[in-house]
């Protein structure tokens, strides 16, 4: 509204005065960035209050927890999921972690690592996978300092746009999406809030795989093309690919046109059946 204008200028002035007090003494990396604003700390008055904001080109989720307020890339780096609705809940020995409502992938919002389960059951990270983003409040504002800068500027006109293999592979793996606004969110997850009864990477996926837990859902082409693989792939930390996404088989009139080696194997049995019949 017009009316705030003058009111968040002059909250981003006396925002922009202490950060450069406060980062007057930083020496290297991300702690030479200054804090900038990003929000009305009222605009996250009550617990778990959330908010999807822009700084600098970089689409960030800010998150209330308690006193604290924490602030990372807002599209999950895996596939593109909004995060702003994520169950959150404490997870012993890595404090609040957000679940992706697409794939159910578990993040800690302190340090951006993936949590996922092993083979024995062992909570297990990988590093550098959501940018997370330091956060301090001052004069009724919310202050972000930025890990990893905002948008690049953009080439000169008529610069050739680069090929994907071309480009350089992101800091972090939330870079990919950084800067494009997220795909909309549904709303919160139907667990009740708090990260119970969420399927967990792999768990989501053997349910798939396995028909005696229901696994019914995987189309029949995509039967036999490697889903146990990468299920333990994923089991053993690999973000792997959805089922959705995996390879299915080549269209009758695509065959002329590939070498016979390079073709899946046919259908038996079931599958061969299902196939038939979808």
């Amino acid at each position: 509204h017009k009316d705030h204008a003058p009111v968040r200028g002059a909250m981003e002035a006396d925002a922009a005065s202490a950060a450069s007090r406060d980062t007057a003494a930083t020496t290297s990396g991300d702690d030479d960035a200054p804090f900038e604003f990003a929000a009305r700390l009222d605009q996250l008055s009550r617990d778990d209050a959330r908010l999807q904001v822009e700084v600098r080109g970089r689409h960030l989720m800010l998150l209330r927890r308690g006193d604290e307020v924490f602030a990372m890339d807002a599209t999950c780096y895996h596939m593109g999921a909004p995060l702003l609705h994520g169950d959150v809940e404490d997870v012993p020995g890595h404090g609040a972690c957000i679940t992706c409502p697409w794939h159910h992938y578990q993040i800690s919002m302190t340090t951006g690592e993936r949590l996922y389960q092993d083979m024995t059951m062992k909570t297990c990270t990988l590093p550098k996978k959501q940018r997370v983003h330091e956060t301090k409040t001052h004069a009724g504002a919310v202050l972000v300092r930025l890990s990893g800068g905002g948008k690049p500027p953009s080439p000169p006109p008529g610069t050739p746009r680069p090929k994907a293999y071309d480009l350089p592979k992101p800091d972090w793996e939330s870079d990919r999406y950084a800067f494009k606004a997220p795909p909309p969110s549904q709303g919160r997850q139907a667990s009740g809030g708090r990260g119970r009864g969420v399927p967990r990477s792999g768990h989501a996926l053997r349910a798939f795989a396995n028909p005696a837990a229901g696994g019914t859902r995987l189309h029949p082409g995509l039967r036999g093309q490697g889903v146990g693989e990468m299920v333990a792939h994923s089991m053993r930390g690999g973000d792997g690919k959805a089922p959705w996404a995996m390879r299915a088989p080549i269209p009758p009139r695509l065959r002329e046109n590939v070498a016979e080696e390079a073709l899946p194997s046919p259908p038996r049995g079931a599958d061969a059946d299902d196939a038939r019949d979808a």
